[in-house]
């Protein structure tokens, strides 16, 4: 080859290098908030016109391949994007500033979205930006604390069971007063909550006002949450990998501790000695806190994989997760397996469409038991006997008895302490089987599939107007088992039974708008015009299956009976119409309306249709000329609303294997019947009287608020009042005997929640090396019975054998604890033995002759206090120190009360062998405990909700590995929890699932659960 092909090639060679390496430039730098120069996390980092793509992390920094000549655009939400062309630079730093048009960010709302600069409702939105760090089974759990105004109890201490959440109060009787849930859109049930992954969850937004929550009609009486799922962003595919797993225990009473040691010491320190059972207790030789054995403790593990990328045109979320959620009760267990997908595509410059995807399984195995009755157990006695118990075991009646059986307490009964046949003791309280066994010895099983999926099509016509078009639908399968054995009760192969439930519930969903956005000059318009229609059909079947004699429990051919058995159809249907106009004058003047006509088949015919309007006004005063200026003003809105909106879920009945009651539920309006058996025939019977008239619940609320932000934001905050008059309720009233029903279901009721919120947020500390940020909410309602027709005064009990009383009378909140006031105890002389059993104590006490007529009646009953709480709060400091974050959330209840009606099993009030003798004085002046305010108890707690603490491992540690983002923390919830000194239970949160008009029943419950977990999130 001569020197001149020498020289050409060389050159040639040359040229490829150079252009492979202006094609693979690597463009670095940072991206920090043009205001005050603080680093933004998750920037878009596109190629214009290419699928390539970046985003920056915690600190910022981002790192892209580009050539000469490329386009970068830099997108957050919130701020202006910018766009920067490639040069000979390699390092790229960008500011970018707020986005005046969006300040700050968009909020969604039924059927849309909207700036937040130009809202007149109260909406509260939570982003999951470290919610995913809580160790919970359900994405509900998560929203303690986080928004002013929304009460979320544990309620119920299972493993992946459904708290309580009242927004703003409880405003129905025989309704439920849960809030609607609409997750991406479509409606759905509140126990889809949980199937749903947190790792899913983008944010929430809470619709607290009747205007806001309007759109809904006469679904959105009690608030609206609204969740929006993640959705593919474009750019180059993120993995995810999160896991976490935790450790939980439960919080124990130190007043349900009962020693035998302890009882001792205080018996011998009164009397002097101690009585044989005594003796006889200590000699066993066991001191059980059966709280230890029952409150077994568990571990929460959960896994969550997915991948999130695109292009301009195709965006993609997909994510695989599992839970899995030992609890903290005996045999308490939950698994849920669930998959997401959520696909977005544009198929031309004007049409786009997508489909979400959401199978899950949940397996559970519930308590199968009440904590009251097995924490009354006394401590002397051991689960399993042992070579040592086994020896005072009585032989002459129960001769069967080995080593390793369930103990009883007759067991030891008859037992001679002297050895010499003169003193046969006797210690034994109850003839109930093991408490252990109680629970052991049961299976209570419960299978949920679920599937729920939804297509959209949307078309834009042009820039302002468009038209979408969803069709969704979810099916759900439940499977409820409950195999008893016959180590289970005292009555042994007489009490096995085998209950089997199965539901089916499918829903079709459809909804079809068109969406208007327009702005000319200073004029900002947008609408919405749609229809919504939605068909749900429910199928249940249950059985009992009892009278086996084989060890074929659980199965049809090991049975003789059918026990019980009910099976029934249902469907549902709702036809809506909604519009809503927003609109806004040079940002300042802002003012929405909105309109929905519900029909639905649940009600009379007089009443299919409703109509439940809204409105509302703001005005952004800090935009006015006197205030454009100001260094200490930088947001203030004044907003009011007015809407009506309504209650369509009814809670006449449960679905229950023995409840024939529960088609009320779904045709309260018709006359219905059920099938009974008669002197060995069968016969069918009324269960209710039709109402034509029958219309669903309606609350109409008056709103006003203020949103403001002060020195450059740096605290920001809103405050809001309302009144929310809930009237129509559905209420069985009383009616004449004549018509064989004592009572009928009408609209009568009326009722009132009023109140203030607060929330307040602030950047106490703002500098590169050190952040902290506080939010404190606050909010405080008062609920009272304006109407309750001829049920006004009417008293209430939860159980029949305990008839503790509830009032609900006009003037008065509803579900008032009523009764005798206490005056002192008993005092123990006049009590027959009052050191057994163990922790028991006298179920009498002396109450207060209020009128003073020297007689305890009825006239001295009064009211005892209620279950609502006065103000319930939430203080959340963050703290950033370079690449390590620490926050903690305070929260707290004050004023609410319960009637823990648990003391009375766990204290032993109806054993007789501790009544008050014969001789003691003034016996006139003597009322059981239960029907007393001894039993009402302060439900205040102050609580450390959540601590975390987490490490962002830096990019210099992850240059050589497959990681982009790694993290790293550790979380503990209910680490501290204080309640009020006179509350003896386990949760001051937990309360039966009675009614609203019996509301603040505690039996024992649930106990508030505390756990450690640790947590690690890869990106890739």
């Amino acid at each position: 080859m001569n020197l001149k092909a020498k020289s050409a090639l060389f050159a040639m060679l040359f040229m490829c290098i150079a252009a492979f390496a202006q094609d693979s430039v690597t463009i670095k730098g940072a991206v920090v908030d043009a205001e005050y120069s603080m680093p933004l996390p998750n920037v878009n980092v596109i190629i214009v016109g290419t699928s390539t793509g970046a985003s920056t992390d915690f600190d910022g920094n981002y790192q892209i391949q580009a050539k000469k000549g490329d386009v970068i655009q830099f997108s957050y939400i919130g701020y202006t994007a910018k766009t920067v062309i490639v040069g000979a630079q390699t390092t790229v730093n960008v500011a970018l500033g707020v986005d005046a048009n969006t300040l700050e960010e968009v909020v969604i709302v039924g059927y849309g979205t909207q700036k937040k600069s130009h809202l007149t409702g109260s909406i509260s939105k939570v982003t999951n930006e470290d919610l995913d760090q809580i160790a919970v089974s359900r994405v509900d759990d998560a929203l303690v604390g986080q928004v002013s105004g929304v009460n979320i109890a544990a309620t119920q201490g299972e493993a992946g069971s459904a708290p309580t959440i009242r927004i703003r109060g409880t405003g129905s009787v025989s309704g439920s007063s849960d809030p609607l849930i609409v997750v991406d859109g479509l409606v759905v049930d509140n126990d889809y909550l949980g199937s749903l992954n947190m790792n899913d969850v983008a944010s929430f937004e809470v619709l607290k006002d009747a205007a806001s929550a309007a759109i809904y009609g006469s679904r959105g009486g009690n608030g609206v949450i609204m969740i929006t799922t993640k959705e593919g962003k474009s750019g180059k595919t993120k993995f995810t990998y999160n896991t976490l797993t935790g450790f939980k225990e439960a919080r124990q009473s130190e007043d349900y501790y009962f020693s035998v040691a302890e009882t001792a010491a205080a018996e011998l320190a009164a009397t002097g000695t101690l009585s044989d059972r005594t003796k006889y207790k200590q000699l066993i030789g066991i001191d059980n806190d059966w709280q230890n054995i029952i409150f077994d403790g568990g571990v929460i593990t959960t896994h969550s994989f997915s991948a999130r990328g695109g292009d301009d045109k195709t965006k993609f979320s997909t994510s695989l997760g599992y839970i899995h959620d030992e609890g903290v009760l005996l045999t308490d267990e939950v698994k849920n397996y669930s998959y997401k997908l959520r696909l977005d595509t544009k198929l031309t410059d004007k049409l786009s469409m997508g489909i979400n995807l959401n199978p899950s399984f949940n397996d559970k195995r519930r308590f199968d038991g009440s904590t009251h009755d097995i924490l009354r157990q006394t401590s002397w006695l051991p689960v399993y006997h042992d070579e040592n118990t086994i020896r005072f075991v009585d032989r002459g009646t129960y001769p069967d008895v080995q080593v390793g059986d369930y103990a009883t307490q007759r067991h030891f009964d008859n037992y001679d302490l002297y050895g010499d046949g003169s003193t046969l003791v006797d210690i034994s309280n109850t003839s109930n089987t093991n408490p252990a066994a109680k629970v052991l010895e049961r299976q209570r099983n419960e299978y949920k599939l679920k599937l729920r999926a939804s297509l959209y099509g949307k078309y834009d016509f042009n820039d302002n107007l468009s038209f979408k078009s969803t069709i969704g639908g979810d099916y759900q399968n439940t499977v409820r088992e409950r195999n008893q054995g016959p180590l289970a009760s005292r009555n042994g192969e007489s009490a096995v039974q085998y209950d089997e439930e199965v539901l089916n519930v499918s829903r079709l969903v459809s909804d079809n708008f068109l969406s208007y956005n327009k702005g000319f000059g200073n004029h900002d318009v947008s609408a919405v015009l749609g229809a919504s229609s939605e068909l749900q059909k429910g199928e249940y079947k249950a059985t009992r299956l009892t009278g086996y004699n084989s060890e074929l429990e659980g199965t049809l051919g090991g049975t003789t009976t059918v026990g019980a058995g009910n099976q029934f159809e249902y469907k549902q249907a709702l036809f809506s119409y909604f519009l809503r106009v927003n609109y806004a004058y040079d940002d300042k003047y802002l003012a929405s309306i909105s309109l929905r006509r519900d029909g639905s088949s649940v009600f009379g015919e007089d009443n299919k249709y409703g109509t439940f309007p809204a409105a509302s006004l703001g005005w952004n005063i800090s935009k006015e000329d006197f205030l454009s200026e100001s260094e200490v003003v930088n947001n203030l809105k004044f907003r009011v609303s007015y809407g009506v909106t309504g209650n369509n879920a009814l809670r006449i009945a449960s679905n229950s294997v023995l409840d024939n009651n529960a088609l009320i539920n779904y045709y309260p309006s018709l006359s219905l019947a059920s099938n009974f058996s008669y002197a060995g025939d069968s016969a069918i019977s009324a269960i209710n009287i039709a109402n034509p008239d029958l219309k669903w619940e309606r609350s109409v609320e008056i709103n006003p608020g203020i949103d403001f932000g002060l020195f450059n934001n740096r605290i920001t905050g809103s405050v809001d009042v309302y009144k929310r008059t809930s009237d129509q309720l559905l209420l069985s009233n009383p009616i004449s005997n004549t018509t064989g029903f004592s009572e009928a279901l009408v609209n009568i009721g009326k009722v009132e929640n009023r109140g203030i919120e607060l929330e307040l947020r602030t950047k106490n500390v703002n500098t590169q090396d050190f952040k902290w940020t506080s939010t404190m909410l606050a909010s405080r309602n008062k609920n009272e019975l304006i109407d309750f027709a001829d049920s006004n005064g009417q008293i209430l009990n939860v159980d029949s054998k305990r008839a503790a009383e509830w009032i609900n009378q006009v003037g008065q909140p509803i579900s008032s604890f009523y009764g005798w006031v206490v005056e002192s105890d008993i005092p123990l002389e006049y009590i027959a033995n009052p050191y057994h059993p163990i922790g028991g104590e006298a179920q009498d006490v002396y109450v207060k002759d209020l009128n003073g007529d020297g007689v305890i009646d009825d006239d001295d009953k009064t009211k005892l206090g209620d279950p609502y709480p006065d103000i319930v709060w939430s203080f959340t400091n963050d703290f950033q120190f370079g690449d390590v974050d620490l926050s903690f959330m305070f929260q707290g209840s004050h004023g609410a009360e319960v009637r823990n009606m648990g003391d009375q099993y766990l204290f032993n009030h109806f054993n007789s062998s501790q009544d008050f003798i014969s001789s003691t004085p003034n016996q006139q002046f003597i009322k059981q405990k239960i029907f007393t305010d001894d039993i009402i108890q302060d439900a205040s707690y102050v609580a450390l909700r959540t601590v975390s603490i987490g490490y962002d491992f830096t990019d210099k540690l992850l240059d050589k590995t497959l990681f982009s983002k790694a993290r790293v923390y550790a979380t503990g919830q209910n680490l501290l929890y204080v309640t009020a000194s006179d509350y003896t239970g386990f949760n001051p949160e937990s309360v039966d699932n009675t009614s609203a008009t019996t509301y603040g029943y505690q039996r024992g419950g649930s106990p508030i659960q505390r756990t450690i977990s640790v947590g690690l999130n890869l990106e890739f």
